[in-house]
């Protein structure tokens, strides 16, 4: 009627390669926060700014798994700890 259109709904393998790439750059996003933690608290950034960010890395990466497995996806997730420096 005004022009607008209907969100399409994505077929559900593709949700699914969605999730399974998503929850492979959480991975490698959470993994470099861990080293960035280490190697940050001997700057002279607040320390609680950076357990913080590194706890919403692991929080957005466990998110993620736990939606792959409500929905019982099922992946090689060994790639999701292959992510090459862009």
């Amino acid at each position: 009627m005004f022009g607008l259109k209907k969100k399409q709904k994505l077929n559900p393998r593709e949700y699914d390669k969605y999730l399974t790439d998503g929850i492979a750059d959480a991975k490698y996003d959470y993994e470099k926060a861990k080293l960035s933690e280490e190697a940050l608290f001997e700057s002279d950034l607040d320390p609680r700014y950076i357990v913080a960010q590194t706890a919403l890395q692991k929080q957005k990466y466990f998110f993620l798994l736990r939606a792959a497995r409500q929905r019982k996806v099922v992946a090689s997730w060994h790639q999701a700890f292959v992510h090459p420096e862009n």
